[in-house]
């Protein structure tokens, strides 16, 4: 079962470093997401190949595919240029669209051997620590970049490793800016292949479960505005604390609902402890931990006035740095 060892979240994120918006060589592949194009024509016209895991059916909704950089003429290549620019004008504007563009990837393999190895990572089996299934299979979009940013500092080296395969190499936008994940083969050859039940990947409920609050994590993460210049490893780290609070607001506060958990995680990483100690919050906070109340997160917000916010505001900054 992939991702068990325990490494500190500094040594994750270590592979990862600010990247400027990629220019297209001749050489290399593009990872992109079909149904995120408006027009498919042009997209057609590369012949971009599927990453189909097997016995999967005629319907390609969601899935990936790889464009095989060499096979392009320079018209093309200029096209796929004015894409990925175009995505990242739009994120600087809203951070969490979708792309079209999810990575550009260096691989010593064909493109065959890549969609393959890709398309083999795609269905993901979640099993409980004694080895029994947890959750039905599910396909597992871990190549949007959204998602693939968070397992940069989420996953232990080896399942990165793992899910990534040939790729030496794999150059990827969050938020709003670009970034660069080097050296992923240095540990390839350490790492066992995945064990696999019909086709699908096993994975530990703990992590799915983790990678389950990805989305919220990036809507708390867009919405603190973190600014572009703070480096990858500091916005790893605010995301680190985040997570934590999101779990604590789900697991602890009984919060099920998205904007409580992101409200909650905001409040954390902007305040700290001048917002979790607040004396006029600490005892709701025993309250909604033993159900006695049911407030939602923006009435517990309310319960401060915006001067008292003002007074014990910080810059955005990761309070915590260690991964649980």
């Amino acid at each position: 079962m992939i991702g068990q060892t325990a490494t500190t979240l500094s040594q994750r994120v270590e592979r990862v470093s600010v990247s400027p918006v990629p220019l297209l060589p001749e050489t290399g592949y593009l990872i992109v997401d079909p149904g995120a194009f408006a027009e498919s024509d042009e997209l057609d016209s590369l012949r971009p190949l599927m990453c189909r895991p097997t016995n999967w059916g005629r319907d390609f909704t969601g899935l990936p595919a790889i464009i095989d950089l060499a096979h392009c003429d320079a018209g093309q290549r200029d096209w796929l240029a004015i894409v990925i620019n175009a995505e990242h004008e739009s994120r600087l504007r809203m951070q969490l669209t979708r792309p079209g563009v999810c990575a550009y990837v260096d691989a010593p393999v064909d493109a065959n051997t890549l969609a393959g190895h890709l398309a083999n990572q795609l269905l993901i089996l979640p099993v409980e620590k004694s080895g029994h299934r947890a959750l039905p299979g599910a396909l597992w979009r871990f190549f949007d970049p959204r998602v693939f940013a968070n397992l940069c500092w989420m996953l232990e080296p080896e399942h990165l490793t793992t899910l990534v395969g040939p790729a030496s190499r794999w150059v990827f936008p969050w938020l709003d800016s670009w970034y660069e994940c080097n050296g992923i083969l240095d540990t390839a050859s350490d790492v066992a292949p995945p064990e696999r039940i019909g086709g699908f990947a096993r994975i530990d409920i703990d992590i799915w479960d983790r990678t389950q609050r990805i989305a919220t994590i990036n809507q708390t993460l867009a919405r603190l505005g973190l600014p572009s210049e703070l480096p990858w490893q500091d916005k790893a780290a605010t995301a680190a604390v985040v997570e934590s609070a999101v779990t604590e607001a789900e697991r602890r506060l009984h919060w099920k609902q998205t904007d409580d958990q992101v409200n909650y995680a905001e409040h954390i990483a902007r305040y700290g402890a001048a917002f979790r100690n607040h004396p006029r919050l600490v005892d709701h906070w025993v309250k909604l931990e033993t159900r006695v109340e049911t407030f939602s997160c923006s009435e517990l917000i309310a319960l401060l006035s915006q001067e008292e916010y003002e007074e014990f505001a910080q810059p955005t900054r990761p309070r915590d740095p260690t991964v649980r």
